[in-house]
């Protein structure tokens, strides 16, 4: 019994093994996807919240509440993610300093000039990047 593949059969498996690895690094990356969504939607609603709300009280109550996502959301993608490479984690890194830009300058612009549109904005950066970010989490 002959032990080593023919050329056609090394290809034939060399193509699964490909194809069973992009399976697998796309399946990895919908934790990634999910937590970037619930991110951008959370502090879309606190920046919402703080361009249309007059009261400084609720405004921090309504951001506080977006922001609070950010803990379960991280738990569920840290329990989830079955690996981590460097492109996930300097894409979750980049995604982490633009919702952060974002929403420091949708505050510092509300506190600065209430009923601007700033907040406006900076909510509508994070619903347009979010899309944009995931695409590239799912193209790895």
């Amino acid at each position: 019994m002959n032990a080593d593949p023919t050329p056609h059969q090394a290809a034939d498996l060399l193509n699964q093994v490909e194809a069973n690895q992009s399976q697998a690094r796309s399946g990895d990356a919908w934790p990634l996807v999910t937590l970037l969504f619930v991110l951008s939607a959370g502090l879309s609603v606190g920046l919402m919240a703080i361009g249309i709300i007059d009261d400084n009280t609720t405004q921090l109550i309504i951001a506080g509440a977006g922001l609070s996502w950010i803990i379960p959301a991280l738990v569920v993608y840290l329990a989830k993610a079955l690996s981590w490479s460097r492109r996930s984690t300097a894409l979750l890194l980049t995604w982490l300093g633009v919702i952060i830009v974002a929403f420091i300058a949708g505050v510092m612009a509300d506190s600065f000039a209430a009923s601007g549109p700033i907040p406006f904005i900076a909510a509508g950066l994070l619903w347009v990047a979010a899309p944009v970010f995931s695409l590239l989490a799912l193209r790895r």
